[in-house]
């Protein structure tokens, strides 16, 4: 990760599980009008842009995201699938994820800033049927992942690298969904070798920071709350991630009765280590 500097700071909006067609419009209108202040260099959306997977959810989806300030940068998740439509949702899970979004998919491309210093890649890990009971649950690739890895391994030693997926790799110890994401730890033993920084993930519907201290090199995986109507113990939430040469923080906000509250939920300098989960 690189030294700090002169360089000015960059800025994330990590947002998920907006879930278009349960929307909770004001939020969304609160995120929309938080953006437009602080002008983030990007908003990454971890999955579940739409509730069925409706063409309508899609659209809406990407106008929302067309208009938003900042470059959008997603990944699917399992909600991204025609729920509604088996056939589809079996044989072509995501062609209309594709066709809506593709302008904004990160699976399979690098995403950079500043010239390299941060590295964004993503992994899809939502599938539309699957041969267990909650087909919901995440699934990595590991070619898929493998894929994504060789893209942020690239660069400069000191550069920051994030992996985006929709579902949590391990689940982070308070969540009230249950996580399963089939090959999760070997995923995580990968990118840690691969020198991935953070992982920005959903899924759950509230926000966390989960410190992962693996034996190749510290690494913690995020993830943001929901900004629809769904199940959720916290009020809707998103978090801004900013990365200022050596030091990383993640911020939880969260939308209630109108107003943003803001808290600092984790704090990360690269020469120390990590705190504990």
């Amino acid at each position: 990760m690189p030294d700090g500097g002169l360089r000015r700071p960059i800025r994330l909006l990590h947002l998920s599980d907006l879930h278009f067609g349960a929307e909770d419009v004001e939020a969304l209108a609160q995120v929309y009008a938080f953006a437009d202040r602080v002008r983030p260099d990007a908003v990454i959306v971890s999955g579940d842009l739409t509730q069925t997977g409706a063409r309508r959810e899609f659209e809406a989806a990407r106008i929302w995201l067309k208009q938003i300030a900042g470059r959008a940068i997603v990944a699917p998740g399992n909600h991204d699938t025609p729920v509604l439509d088996v056939t589809a949702r079996i044989f072509s899970p995501f062609d209309r994820y594709q066709r809506y979004l593709k302008e904004f998919d990160a699976v399979d491309r690098l995403v950079e800033f500043d010239g390299g210093r941060i590295r964004i890649a993503a992994i899809n890990t939502a599938r539309g049927v699957q041969a267990r009971r909650n087909w919901a649950d995440g699934v990595v690739d590991m070619d898929d992942l493998n894929a994504a890895l060789a893209l942020l391994s690239d660069g400069e030693e000191d550069a920051w690298r994030i992996l985006v997926c929709h579902h949590p790799l391990v689940e982070p110890g308070h969540s009230r969904i249950a996580v399963s994401t089939r090959r999760g730890y070997e995923a995580l033993e990968r990118a840690s070798a691969a020198h991935v920084d953070a992982i920005l993930t959903g899924h759950i519907h509230d926000a966390f920071a989960h410190a992962i201290d693996t034996a190749a090199r510290p690494m913690v995986q995020m993830g943001a709350g929901t900004l629809s109507t769904r199940l959720r113990a916290t009020p809707p939430s998103f978090c801004v991630i900013e990365i200022d040469g050596d030091t990383l923080v993640q911020q939880v906000v969260h939308v209630e009765d109108g107003a943003l509250e803001i808290r600092r939920n984790y704090v990360w300098a690269a020469d120390e280590e990590p705190p504990p989960p």
